[in-house]
């Protein structure tokens, strides 16, 4: 679904002012990099922000060792408590619909959804407020998306439960069953922060490159992903300008799958254009070069799409299951906008 975002975008195409072109020190405003996609965002439920992974215990750490303190935020780890671990939910597998139904007396898991006037993929709050009576609190996201605590630097001590993408140097996950013992333990790794393609405010970058060509649905998952999520057309699938169609592709790999599913999945995704008026107000001129690690792009919503089912979906019945099964796979979430 197209939101005001994008009409609003549409409209600063058809009214900036040409004779900018004369005047080589702003000239670059009429760039047309400036009005294209160039972010995605992945979100979910806003009641999910304080379960799944994000959960908290402010005595022990989840596999019941008695500490204080920080251990509260299980000193890094990641960790998970499937509360449906058993043979007919999957022996190592992290069932959201078990947590759904442990907490479903206190925990909506319904996403909102979307309307034309989302400047948002979810219009509740996302702040964890189970984290908001520690040291960290003034610091912690509100904005309607999960975020990358890895690289906020503030955050990055308890990015595994303010979440949501693995950090790439590694870090240990943990799934427990619902008797909180442990089952599995592995090393996560993301790939988007190893790209350096996603920033701390979860904003994925839309690759530069210009509108690939799509041949088949197995280049999907092709490597192109590395430089952000793929604008594609495919004659053979009737994705592309004659159909007045494009699609986004957004891929979810190795550590990045287990942890987005960790956290509860995805259940919206966000299309962002620059919103240009705040950023030149603000004192920024074009061109805008993308730094993840200091990243000063100011984006708008202008698309979103939002789904019950889990794209990130496994069950297994022997392990190891999640981490390897997710830690080797890629996992491509894609999107198809209708301009008609």
């Amino acid at each position: 679904m197209f939101v005001q975002g994008f009409g609003e975008v549409l409209t600063d195409i058809l009214t900036v002012n040409p004779a900018l072109a004369d005047l080589p020190s702003v000239s670059s405003i009429l760039d047309t990099s400036n009005y294209t996609f160039q972010a995605v965002t992945f979100g979910k439920d806003a009641g999910g922000f304080v379960q799944h992974a994000h959960a908290v215990s402010s005595t022990q750490y989840v596999d019941g060792e008695s500490v204080s303190g920080a251990s509260s935020y299980d000193s890094g780890f990641l960790n998970i408590i499937n509360y449906g671990s058993d043979v007919a939910s999957g022996a190592s597998s992290y069932v959201l619909s078990s947590t759904y139904g442990q907490f479903i007396s206190t925990y909506n898991s319904v996403p909102n959804d979307p309307s034309p006037l989302d400047t948002r993929l979810e219009r509740g709050s996302t702040l964890s407020t189970n984290l908001s009576d520690y040291q960290y609190a003034s610091a912690l996201p509100d904005s309607g998306h999960y975020a990358n605590a890895i690289l906020d630097s503030q955050l990055s001590a308890i990015w595994n439960k303010v979440g949501a993408y693995a950090p790439s140097g590694g870090a240990i996950y943990k799934l427990h069953d619902k008797d909180e013992n442990l089952v599995y333990s592995s090393i996560v790794s993301g790939v988007f922060n190893k790209d350096a393609i996603i920033d701390k405010d979860g904003f994925i970058r839309v690759s530069p490159s210009s509108v690939s060509q799509l041949q088949g649905l197995s280049l999907l998952s092709n490597s192109n992903h590395e430089l952000g999520s793929l604008v594609l057309s495919s004659a053979s699938l009737g994705i592309g300008p004659p159909s007045g169609t494009l699609a986004i592709s957004n891929r979810a790999a190795s550590g990045d799958a287990v942890t987005l599913v960790s956290f509860g999945s995805v259940k919206h995704v966000g299309v962002y254009c620059l919103d240009l008026k705040s950023m030149l107000s603000s004192g920024l001129i074009p061109p805008f070069d993308y730094d993840a690690l200091n990243n000063n792009r100011k984006y708008k919503l202008v698309a979103k799409a939002t789904i019950l089912d889990n794209p990130l979906f496994h069950r297994d019945l022997v392990l190891p299951g999640l981490a390897n099964w997710l830690g080797t796979q890629d996992t491509i979430i894609a999107l198809t906008l209708d301009f008609k």
